[in-house]
């Protein structure tokens, strides 16, 4: 019988720190005559966690929050300032700018060369050959040199190429940026495959919806640290308010967001009908605007509502209340909930469009704080109707 409970990987007080040269010759006069030419950039700082058998970890953050160097770190292509990592089993990477093909040699020969950096034997590799070429949809291109891969169809044949070799660890930077919609979701699929056969996954993405789905516990990095660590519903919400504050003057920006491949359908405008403050017991209105890029593409549109530290409230969308997908280039919805039992406090709305399967997020929208006016010392999300009867 398997021990789910064993522990697969940990990191303890592990760090990274570069040294940043004005100038290359800085270095070597730094070795010559003693002196300190660098300045310390610490990437990371005393990161602490450990993951069982078949976790799947969600990781967060800006951009120069310290993720892909986190990642670089456990997958073994970058040696730490400080600290451990220990792995029990075997691990395979598709980070962000790929596994080291050779692009002289041809996606054919990349396989293959990968298998032997891995020391697999080539039985092995040529037994799933035909699986890693079906998956990758590249079979007219795979006599070619990989140079003349655009960069979605190298991150196809990586993709296909490792998650084809049966990792016991599964790392995965940002790979699902790459390439058209139809692919991301393959890709899912085949994530969603090695989380139900017990594959611990750790995976890096900007969309938080894609972690809530894949993922069931969640690091939030901030500037090399651990911000919050915990499950998924605690820490995408408060990274989600968090976004919110910080970026609001972004967020009106996307009002001139263009439709295009990435974005094929956007929200438009997301706005809360009623008048401030709310009050227990209003029919709280909530109106959506989308634009599409054609009349024929299929979506489904979720709004959630939180707590001001970030706690989920409730969610509900197209889908998961049992309506069919929306076609049509604009459409305005109107979401109301009727006399919403929610208790005094500061609350805030996100609203996504995502594709039919909802798995593939086209856009989100979050919206500025909403308050419900205290009316009562009681305390909780929701009002319960109760009676006292003191005998």
């Amino acid at each position: 019988m398997e021990n789910n409970n064993e522990i697969i990987i940990s990191v303890n007080n592990l760090s990274k720190i570069y040294r940043v040269y004005n100038k290359s010759i800085d270095r070597f006069k730094e070795i010559v005559f003693k002196q300190k030419l660098h300045k310390e950039f610490v990437a990371l700082s005393d990161i602490n966690l450990s993951l069982k058998k078949g976790d799947t970890l969600g990781i967060l953050g800006e951009n120069g929050a310290g993720k892909s160097t986190l990642l670089q770190l456990i997958a073994g292509t970058l040696t730490p300032s400080s600290g451990t990592i220990l792995l029990n089993g075997r691990v395979l990477a598709l980070l962000e700018l790929g596994i080291g093909f050779h692009p002289d040699f041809t996606g054919k020969e990349n396989i293959f060369f990968y298998g032997d950096m891995l020391g697999l034997p080539r039985s092995f590799i040529q037994s799933r050959y035909n699986e890693i070429v079906e998956f990758s949809e590249l079979r007219d291109f795979i006599d070619r040199p990989i140079k003349t891969y655009s960069t979605g169809m190298q991150m196809r044949l990586a993709f296909s190429l490792v998650s084809s070799l049966d990792p016991d660890i599964l790392i995965i930077d940002e790979a699902l940026s790459v390439g058209d919609m139809h692919f991301q979701k393959k890709c899912i699929d085949r994530i969603m495959e090695f989380k139900q056969k017990g594959v611990t996954i750790i995976f890096c993405s900007h969309s938080t919806y894609q972690i809530s789905i894949l993922c069931d516990k969640v690091i939030w990095l901030k500037a090399g640290k651990i911000e919050m660590f915990g499950d998924t519903e605690k820490v995408i919400p408060a990274y989600e308010f968090y976004q919110l504050e910080k970026d609001r003057k972004n967020i009106e920006r996307a009002n001139i967001l263009q439709l295009n491949e990435e974005h094929p359908a956007i929200l438009r405008e997301f706005q809360i009908l009623n008048s401030m403050p709310l009050k227990r017991g209003d029919n709280i209105r909530f109106r959506i605007l989308i634009e599409c890029m054609n009349d024929r593409l299929p979506y489904h549109v979720t709004l959630s509502i939180k707590m001001d530290n970030g706690r989920g409230v409730y969610v509900t969308g197209s889908h998961l209340s049992g309506k069919p997908a929306i076609t049509g280039k604009k459409r305005e919805i109107i979401v109301t909930y009727p006399k919403a039992p929610i208790m005094g406090g500061i609350y805030y709305a996100v609203a996504r469009i995502f594709d039919d399967k909802g798995l593939i997020v086209y856009h989100e929208k979050p919206m500025p704080p909403f308050e419900v006016k205290k009316d009562s010392m009681e305390l909780g999300v929701c009002y319960f109707e109760n009676h006292w009867e003191i005998i």
